[in-house]
């Protein structure tokens, strides 16, 4: 929700005192206690196509007796009107009566006099005002609107208390919004009256009406990534569904960059209204999946709305921050497409209706707190923009998603081991931790904090100190959880116990655990981390004292394991791989890794010795199959020797030993004739 340029005008009809003087001059006051007594029925008739009927019923009364040296007396009378009213009458026991019409102090009223003869002590007078409201153009400087199925006005009856009633009538298609509660709507067929018989002040009724028949808007379309969208505009305004439509199709993608977050998907339409106008502000209405802006054509206003659909109260708890972040979101998109904007003015810090941004809440604009509206809109702006007018658009959109998230700054980004809603304190927080805005808390301080909060800025001050401490001794983990969850809580009292029970000694110990691991060549030792940053209990900080400096020397012994596992000669990966060396020092930093530190460091020293062993083995190895080979080798040659021999000797013949004729076995002889 946006405040808009339209702001709420009091004012009220009222009696022009005439005093006749007689002896000893006095002077008297127009109030309610003046002695006029002022009875007034005023009725609006609303057709949804042509201009506003007004008719006007006062009674005035003089009950003012006379004095000793004087008396009072009236021959005049009026009540205000909206600037630009036609068609004016007035008459009084059934004749005309002269009416002039003068500028106020209000550009957008008029006060409208007649006169009568004087009306004395216990006489009184009925006038019957007639005029009609024709509206003003669309865009113009006044904020009187009437148009086809549309019309916006102000509602001014002059009256004592009880002595006001005030009627609008109006066709039962047409929707009804006003600044004032007081009207109780009355269906008579097929018009509704909405009917008040109170009165806003002691002076009569004045309160701001906007009525608007959906069924004879016009609508348009435009899809922008997937996304379509309707377009709600008054009747032949051609010129503002153009603009949205344009503003729209640029500048969403802008708005997704700079939220860091894609569109929820959760707007249908967005329409042109007047409502704004009289109510004081635009805004996003999620049950109803749609955009209320007034007929302006301002980007500014169009995209601080259209960031509501992540910038709410749902994900963030105080109201500065969803409209605050809204207003720059709006401003930086707003530039990007149309080119730098004139910066808004900063109000004044000690102004009348100043109050510190924590306290601001949602309320029911009325007289009393509209001041209050307009400081703290303007004040939360000026604190958002300092707070993260600085930063990128890459930057702008990790903040405001982590802040959207419920990110504590104190934990991992993109994790909520420390969930929450948004507040104050915890965007300081993300400002300061993630933005790496040095200044944030003396804007803090400046615009948001109150008494309680400037106490605790206090004490934050020396226990961020000492927490930057102890994280830069633990090195690349994040403190314990117990630690991180009491500043996230801003319960420093909680903080500084946690940081004695943690002790330096563990943040040391940690850091240790992280270089000896460095020094290996080894990841962080996934379970001693989880159990360092998990800690949140006096007795879980006990047990760091002990394991993390076990957990640093069962990291060297295991990458003492991994060294010998490395080295050792041409003989000792055959060794190595007969001892299963490498299967041994896997098992040691799984062991590490899981937290097992007994079983790591033996598994480790199993390792080692098996390495120191492995290049003899490999040796021995090697010569065994060398010996192998070489038997192999004297069997083979002395099997083909036998196999040569044996050949020549079967190619010889033998003689026989007999001396006789013979011949071999093996040979064939041929015999001729003899």
């Amino acid at each position: 929700m946006r405040r808009t340029r339209w702001m709420l005008r009091a004012g009220s009809g009222g009696a022009f005192v005439c005093v006749l003087l007689l002896g000893t001059p006095t002077v008297a006051s127009a109030d309610p206690d003046d002695g006029l007594s002022e009875t007034s029925r005023t009725r609006y008739e609303v057709d949804g196509v042509g201009p506003v009927r007004v008719t006007v019923t006062t009674t005035i009364r003089n009950e003012q007796p006379a004095g000793a040296q004087y008396f009072y007396y009236w021959d005049e009378y009026g009540i205000l009107l909206p600037a630009g009213a036609a068609d004016l009458s007035a008459t009084s026991d059934g004749a005309a009566l002269e009416v002039t019409v003068e500028p106020t102090e209000d550009p957008s009223t008029s006060a409208a006099r007649v006169s009568f003869p004087p009306l004395n002590y216990g006489r009184e007078r009925t006038v019957e005002w007639a005029y009609t409201i024709p509206g003003e153009p669309i865009r113009s400087e006044g904020y009187t609107r009437v148009g086809p199925g549309y019309a916006t006005f102000a509602v001014n009856a002059a009256g004592d208390p009880g002595q006001v009633v005030v009627e609008i009538v109006v066709p039962t298609s047409m929707d009804f919004d006003s600044t004032w509660d007081g009207f109780t709507p009355i269906l008579e067929g097929e018009t509704r009256t909405h009917r008040a018989a109170d009165s806003t002040d002691d002076y009569g009724t004045w309160a701001f009406v906007s009525l608007r028949d959906p069924d004879q808007a016009e609508m348009t379309t435009v899809e922008v990534g997937g996304t379509e969208l309707v377009l709600e505009s008054f009747p032949g305004d051609t010129e503002w569904s153009g603009f949205v439509a344009e503003q729209v199709t640029a500048g969403l993608p802008l708005l997704e960059r700079s939220v860091g977050m894609p569109w929820p998907g959760d707007l249908e339409r967005i329409r042109e209204d007047v409502s704004p106008g009289v109510l004081g502000y635009a805004w996003f209405d999620s049950a109803a999946s749609e955009v209320v802006i007034p007929e302006d054509l301002d980007a500014e206003l169009l995209f601080h709305e259209l960031s509501h659909a992540w910038l709410d109260g749902e994900s963030f708890e105080d109201r500065w921050l969803y409209e605050g972040l809204a207003e720059v979101v709006g401003k930086s998109v707003a530039a990007e497409i149309g080119g730098p904007a004139e910066p808004s003015p900063a109000p004044a810090r000690d102004a009348t209706d100043a109050l510190p941004l924590t306290a601001w809440e949602e309320v029911d604009v009325d007289d009393g707190a509209d001041a209050v509206e307009e400081y703290a809109y303007a004040a939360a702006g000026a604190a958002m923009s300092e707070l993260v007018g600085g930063l990128d658009g890459e930057a702008l959109g990790a903040l405001v998603a982590a802040a959207h998230a419920g990110e504590s700054a104190y934990d991992e980004p993109g994790t909520l081991d420390h969930p929450g809603r948004t507040d104050g304190r915890r965007f300081l927080d993300l400002v300061e931790l993630r933005g790496g805005v040095a200044e944030a808390e003396a804007t803090y301080r400046t615009w948001v904090a109150d008494a309680a909060e400037l106490a605790l800025l206090d004490a934050r001050a020396p226990a961020r100190a000492a927490y930057v401490v102890l994280d830069e001794a633990d090195g690349a983990w994040l403190p314990p959880a117990g630690l991180r969850a009491a500043m996230t809580d801003w319960a420093f009292e909680d903080a500084e116990a946690a940081r004695q029970e943690i002790g330096a000694d563990a943040a040391a110990s940690a850091g240790r655990v992280q270089q000896a691991a460095d020094a290996a060549g080894l990841p962080d030792p996934a379970a001693v981390r989880d159990q360092y940053e998990s800690a949140e209990s006096a007795e879980e900080y006990a047990a760091l004292v002990t394991v993390l400096p076990r957990a640093a020397e069962v990291v060297g012994e295991v990458g003492d394991a991994m060294v010998s596992a490395s080295g050792g000669g041409p003989f000792a990966g055959l060794g190595r791989g007969l001892l299963d060396v490498d299967g041994a020092v896997d098992g040691a930093r799984a062991a590490l890794d899981d937290g097992r530190l007994d079983d790591a460091s033996r598994a480790a020293g199993d390792a080692s010795s098996r390495a120191a062993v492995a290049p003899w083995l490999g040796a021995g190895a090697v010569v065994l199959v060398l010996g192998a080979l070489g038997g192999g080798l004297v069997v083979l040659l002395r099997r083909r020797r036998r196999r040569a021999v044996s050949a020549v000797e079967a190619a010889v013949p033998v003689a026989p030993s007999n001396g006789g004729h013979g011949r071999s076995a093996d040979v064939d002889t041929d015999e001729g004739p003899q």
